[in-house]
């Protein structure tokens, strides 16, 4: 992923959105940091080692901030929060297109709160997989 040096910015960026998990990883630890358990809760379809293996491949992108803070939770870099914000406006662009071509209304996201329950949370991942 991302190793041609001559690709232009559009392509490496969707080399980096084409994963699966690497957008909701993204979109999760710029709601608030958490710690690989957390994580691991609200992707629970991803084993220990694939979600070790994600966040490290975004830690070399220097999306996720490559150490953790001192309560052991991952959150992510400058350039990770303006990718997120990215992500978060083409997903709901592009739901929004999947729902004019349907002839559906688009129902509108809102974020959690920033202190939701992990219970909470994992609820609201339904949600977003309508999204990314």
């Amino acid at each position: 992923m991302t190793e041609k040096k001559d690709e232009c910015g559009v392509k490496y960026t969707l080399d980096v959105l084409e994963d699966r998990w690497q957008p909701r990883i993204i979109f999760w630890l710029g709601f608030r940091p958490f710690a690989i358990e957390e994580l691991h809760q609200l992707l629970p379809e991803l084993t220990d080692v694939a979600l070790n293996e994600e966040i490290t491949s975004l830690q070399n992108l220097r999306i996720v901030n490559p150490v953790v803070d001192e309560e052991n939770k991952y959150s992510l870099t400058d350039d990770g929060n303006d990718l997120r914000n990215m992500v978060l406006t083409m997903s709901v662009w592009g739901r929004q297109q999947m729902d004019d071509s349907a002839n559906r209304v688009s129902t509108q996201i809102v974020e959690p709160e920033k202190d939701a329950s992990m219970s909470e949370l994992i609820e609201f991942n339904e949600k977003l997989n309508e999204y990314m």
